[in-house]
């Protein structure tokens, strides 16, 4: 047997070894080592009670059974880029069963770590590049709302409320919508340009529908028989309050039809 029938639960490497019949014990002290010495900066743990070597993430680990010792490559990549090294040996999944009398070749061992640091190299360099893309579009969505908020703070505009609470119903419709000052005006928009304000008009609150698909939608809100266009226009604030759910519903029709 290669573990003592009166093993427990462990918390260090050297606990996990004394649990282990003398030739099994000498083979995965060896196998340690030559681990230690390939990645002397790896941090030595034990995870699901077996010992795990980790680096940027997992590397390697090994354990101790019945019949046979394993080594863990963490990894199917590695797995699959190494399947010819591999083909004489015992393997399934992440895994490599040897025996005690029989350990893995040391050159084996540094090509399975080498190949798993490179997965994890690649990994935490593509999770760094997401990361940055995140915040620099949060960063620019964030900028592209100040623009706006610093718009509307200096903009003279009798009906000014009105325009503000229709801002406030375009953001509200669908969480893709977002906002910028574009042709000197604020602008809505997710893949694509879909509607701008015309603050050049007193009279009125005037909105450009100025994505094409917006001639697919009917709506006694829409004005204009544009080719390409349609206008919306709220007299005041009784104007906007009626017309709530219909210029919602506008907006929302209109996202699918640019996002399909």
């Amino acid at each position: 047997m290669a573990m003592k029938k009166t093993a427990k639960p462990v918390a260090t490497v050297d606990e996990y070894l004394q649990q282990l019949d003398p030739p099994v014990k000498q083979a995965l002290e060896k196998l340690r080592q030559q681990i230690k010495k390939i990645l002397p900066d790896a941090e030595e743990v034990i995870s699901y009670q077996i010992p795990t070597y980790r680096l940027n993430g997992p590397v390697a680990a090994f354990a101790a059974f019945p019949n046979h010792c394993s080594y863990y490559t963490m990894s199917h990549a590695v797995m699959k880029s190494l399947k010819e090294e591999l083909r004489d040996y015992d393997c399934s999944g992440v895994t490599i069963h040897f025996q005690p009398a029989k350990p893995l070749p040391i050159i084996l061992i540094k090509k399975l770590i080498a190949e798993k640091l490179k997965e994890n190299k690649t990994r935490i360099s593509a999770k760094k590049t997401a990361t940055k893309a995140i915040a620099s579009k949060t960063q620019r969505q964030s900028t592209d709302e100040e623009q706006v908020n610093k718009y509307m703070k200096v903009l003279s505009h009798p009906l000014k409320k009105e325009i503000e609470a229709v801002r406030e119903i375009i953001k509200g419709c669908d969480r893709k919508i977002k906002e910028r000052v574009k042709w000197n005006a604020p602008s809505y928009y997710t893949s694509a340009d879909m509607v701008t304000f015309n603050p050049r008009a007193q009279q009125h609150v005037h909105l450009v529908f100025h994505h094409p698909a917006i001639v697919n939608i009917k709506s006694t809100l829409l004005e204009g028989e544009y080719k390409d266009r349609r206008m919306v226009y709220f007299a005041d604030m009784k104007a906007v309050n009626k017309n709530k759910k219909e210029l919602q519903r506008i907006m929302k029709e209109l996202v699918k039809l640019v996002e399909s």
